[in-house]
Formats: C-alpha cells, sequence, structure tokens
C-alpha cells in the first residue's frame, strides 16, 4: 500500500468556484480544520485556496492574502454557501473506492 497515494486521495478535492470573475477554489473542511470553520470568516480562510492549494484569505492583513473581514459580506456569504454546499452534497465514502 502506498500511503502518499491514498492520502493524497484521501484529502479534499479543489473545486473551481467564480466570483467576480475570477476563479478560486473551495474544498470541504478536512478533519483538523472542520472543528475550526465556527464563522464565515474562518471557514472561508481555511477552505479556499488559489489554483496552487494556498490559502487566498486571512483575518488580518498579510501579503499575498486578502483580509476576509475587508470584502463585502454578501460576497462573502455566497463563497460559504457554496462550502456548505460541498459539504451537505457530498458523502466522502461514495468517493473512496471500495474493496
Amino acid at each position: 500500500m502506498n500511503l502518499n497515494q491514498l492520502m493524497k486521495k484521501l484529502q479534499p478535492v479543489l473545486q473551481p468556484y467564480e466570483v467576480a470573475g475570477e476563479t478560486i477554489y473551495i474544498h470541504r473542511p478536512n478533519g483538523r480544520d472542520f472543528a475550526k470553520c465556527t464563522d464565515v470568516a474562518q471557514t472561508l480562510i481555511l477552505c479556499a485556496k488559489d489554483e496552487n492549494g494556498d490559502p487566498i484569505f486571512s483575518d488580518e492583513d498579510i501579503d499575498g492574502r486578502i483580509n476576509v473581514n475587508s470584502i463585502d459580506f454578501v460576497i462573502q456569504n455566497e463563497i460559504y454557501a457554496a462550502i456548505i454546499k460541498l459539504v451537505n452534497d457530498s458523502n466522502p465514502t461514495d468517493e473512496v473506492e471500495k474493496k
């Protein structure tokens, strides 16, 4: 068994999501981050990435990231709703090949 391959298969998959004419990538939270997704801002920080899988939001002004608190709440809520939809619409056991 190749544990590295298995680990990659079990990680949340990045899904493209268009916002304001730009594509970002969202995913379900992983087990470590799930408990930290306590509000809209934290969920966006943990579950929205760029094309390389790097976080695009932070809760403070950091070079190379967008302060999530500085963007329109309506936009925050749209992204959050898309992440929640991923959580609600997916059953991870359906995605794991059973043998």
